[in-house]
């Protein structure tokens, strides 16, 4: 009988209890040493196949299935990890590190939930049975490739995966003569057995860890995205012409004698969207928005096309911009560049002179963009500025679009959109690729304003039209908070001193008025934010909270966002009366997936952001100097608090235990930290002055403690104290003031 049989028939036995492997093997009489290796592969491989789960202090059993769940393992950096249950509405379960078995980060895995009993020695009270879990089963790897920083020992070569949550490092064979230190892409090995080491072999050598660049390559590849597109793909878009034919001319409204316009960053160089305004022949204005007509050079089905879906997004990095589409797309053939004829897709909305909409039509167009503006002149302009460099045909438009945009935006928020300053950081690199600057986000904002309100009336105006003809289509939706969402919003606003406990839209913009100029608008705004739902696409139109509009999608940027180009074409056949080119189930399964490509792509984009501001803090932490920051407390935990730098948004944790003036413990709602006689120091939203305490960049966080307690050296040894000036990287020396 095999070593299958005997294992899973004793184990099946009623008397059976949890037995180490060792009693196993003695009470199945495995005796020689050639039999107990192939028991213990045997053993271990019934455990791959989720036949029988190893439970605490290594004992076996057939797995409990009635106690099992399935879900994915998010591990985390500080140690444990946490599952995340695949039906909705069930709560995460904490798993120990000595309970993640062989599961690596993000892997599809089935758990065994047990109870255990915890106690809060401090208080010295036992408080009530948690619920954790142990993996049971690898269902499936979320990726079987990794990269990270090559390593060398006497005796074997290793990988030590950049990945935070990644905590094995991987053996390596063949190093191809690659150099220790450099960044290498490694595939996985099958790996089954947690007493043994994961192994895997090299597939690509990245480059020197410290060279310019590899840091975000590492992690573009760590995430499966390559750069460049595939040779086919990069031949037929140069395939493609921007030379206009009669036979696209045909069906289109010639535009070309119109003042029409973009505005972008300094930076751009691909434009998608032009605007323009004349006055309406019934009154009013006639706003034009017209967009770069991406799908006609992009077909369904062609390889371009499907490249492009794989990619869902163009994303955004820190130091460089991964594209949807192959540049000779996005910067000759589809891009609305000044002074050239380009096929566009039109939105004309008439506007009342208060900016209300009184009526709108599509249809495919030519234009010929009379200038290529950017936000900062643009903002020149709104300011006043004589130097902005517009031309004047131009200008007479802009007198006239910014206060009709001003009076379109006012209405909106009247209607109950929600108005936020989400808070962004700029992070301006030098040629090694180190940090040269790095400032809040504050670009031309009422230029940017202007853009975004016409793109917004546009996308509305679009998905009414597809509304209105009863088809399948591609939606841009956002639900509203729930009702654990509301409850965390209204807590912590009042924890901020903000009287409001918001259900609604309009009273989130009463406790955002009331926060406005006060120490706490900043923490204010993140409370809110915080406590929103994540925007997404979907076949089925619910509106969008945030904006407050019942039909919304995504149309006015085809170049950079796959459903944008789904909904040009779909638009096109509403227009011409064809059949709708997809069907409902396949525009789901296409939401869904741009969904995921967007989540991905955020997360690339803030990762990118936290690489560099680590390295920036690490140099500190390792220089000479002490320096001091500004920062506020934005949450509060069971261990302390998070307090991010307003100049960097870089957080980190202050723990209780790091302040010794006090004994400090947070409140149940996690709002407060309160002394043990009941007084509170510490509050979200309190500014605070910190002092680094630790950066680690392997596993991604840092760590403050408060700047008064930072140990002051003696008189002769005492370093100078600086602050940081983020604008030019640079420390600055606070010297004393000399007294007069």
């Amino acid at each position: 009988m095999s070593f299958e049989k005997q294992l899973l028939q004793f184990m099946a036995a009623a008397n059976y209890r949890p037995m180490k492997q060792h009693e196993l093997a003695r009470a199945l009489h495995v005796d020689s040493k050639g039999q107990r290796s192939d028991f213990r592969h045997e053993l271990y491989g019934l455990e791959e196949a989720g036949k029988i789960v190893r439970q605490r202090q290594n004992r076996w059993s057939l797995p409990d299935t009635g106690n099992q769940v399935e879900g994915t393992l998010k591990i985390m950096a500080k140690g444990g990890a946490i599952f995340i249950p695949e039906q909705e509405g069930e709560p995460e379960i904490y798993i120990g590190d000595k309970n993640t078995g062989v599961a690596l980060p993000d892997d599809k895995v089935a758990i065994e939930v047990f109870h255990s009993e915890y106690v809060e020695r401090r208080r010295g009270k036992q408080q009530d049975l948690r619920a954790e879990g142990r993996v049971v089963k690898v269902i499936e790897r979320a990726s079987d490739q990794t990269v990270g920083l090559l390593r060398r020992t006497p005796y074997y070569s290793y990988v030590i995966p950049d990945a935070p949550g990644f905590k094995h490092d991987v053996r390596i064979g063949d190093t191809k003569d690659i150099p220790e230190n450099h960044k290498v892409l490694v595939k996985l090995n099958v790996w089954t057995d947690p007493y043994q080491p994961l192994t895997g072999s090299i597939l690509e050598d990245l480059g020197e860890s410290s060279a310019p660049g590899v840091d975000i390559d590492s992690l573009l590849r760590g995430a499966g995205i390559t750069e460049e597109f595939p040779a086919d793909v990069v031949a037929e878009a140069e395939g493609l012409s921007g030379k206009i034919t009669a036979e696209q001319l045909e069906g289109r409204r010639d535009l070309r004698e119109a003042v029409t316009f973009t505005i972008d960053p300094e930076t751009a160089k691909d434009y998608d969207d032009a605007v323009s305004l004349e006055p309406h022949p019934d009154g009013g204005w006639l706003l034009g928005v017209h967009i770069a007509d991406v799908s006609t050079f992009v077909q369904p089905g062609t390889l371009i096309d499907k490249e492009a879906f794989r990619r869902g997004n163009s994303i955004y990095l820190v130091d460089r911009a991964v594209m949807m589409l192959p540049r000779e797309l996005t910067t000759k053939v589809c891009s609305l560049n000044p002074e050239n004829d380009h096929l566009s897709h039109s939105v004309e909305l008439h506007l009342s002179p208060d900016g209300e909409i009184l009526g709108y039509e599509s249809f495919p167009s030519v234009i010929h963009s009379k200038a290529r503006l950017t936000y900062t002149q643009v903002q020149k302009f709104i300011d006043g500025a004589s130097d902005h460099g517009i031309p004047e045909i131009v200008v007479q438009r802009l007198e006239n679009l910014c206060p009709l945009v001003r009076k379109t935006r006012v209405l909106r928020v009247a209607n109950g959109s929600v108005e936020i300053n989400t808070p962004e950081i700029e992070i301006k690199l030098n040629d090694q690729g180190k940090v040269e600057k790095m400032m809040p986000r504050s670009e031309s904002k009422e230029a940017y304003q202007l853009v975004e309100e016409c793109m917004l009336l546009a996308n509305c105006a679009v998905a009414e039209i597809l509304i209105a003809a009863e088809k399948p289509s591609i939606y841009r939706v956002h639900e509203e908070p729930d009702e654990e969402q509301w409850a965390a919003m209204g807590m912590e606003l009042q924890a901020l001193g903000i009287p409001k406990l918001p259900q609604s839209r309009q009273e989130i913009n009463e406790a955002v008025k009331l926060a406005v100029g006060t120490a706490v608008e900043y923490t204010a705004n993140l409370a809110i934010l915080r406590n929103f739902k994540r925007a997404e696409y979907s076949s089925t139109q619910i509106g969008h909270f945030g904006l407050a509009f019942d039909d919304y999608t995504h149309f006015t940027s085809p170049i950079r966002r796959y459903p944008d180009l789904l909904v040009h074409r779909m638009l096109k056949a509403v227009e011409t009366g064809q059949q709708l080119p997809i069907s409902g189930d396949r525009i789901e399964e296409i939401a869904k997936h741009c969904n995921e490509t967007e989540k991905q792509a955020d997360g690339l984009e803030r990762q990118s952001i936290e690489k560099k501001r680590m390295e920036y803090y690490s140099e500190i932490m390792n220089s000479s100097l002490t320096a001091t920051f500004k920062g506020y407390i934005v949450s509060i935990k069971g261990k302390g608090m998070i307090v991010e730098l307003p100049d960097s948004l870089q957080r980190g944790m202050v723990t209780f235990a790091s302040i010794t003036s006090d004994w400090l413990e947070a409140n149940a709602e996690m709002t407060q930290a309160k002394t043990r006689g009941g007084k509170v120091r510490y509050t979200i939203g309190d500014e605070v002055e910190v002092a680094l305490a630790k950066v680690d960049t392997a596993r991604g966080f840092v760590d403050f403690t408060m700047a008064d307690q930072v140990a002051a050296p003696s008189r002769r040894s005492r370093k100078p104290r600086i602050q940081p000036d983020l604008k030019t990287g640079k420390p600055r020396r606070q010297g004393r003031r000399r007294r007069r």
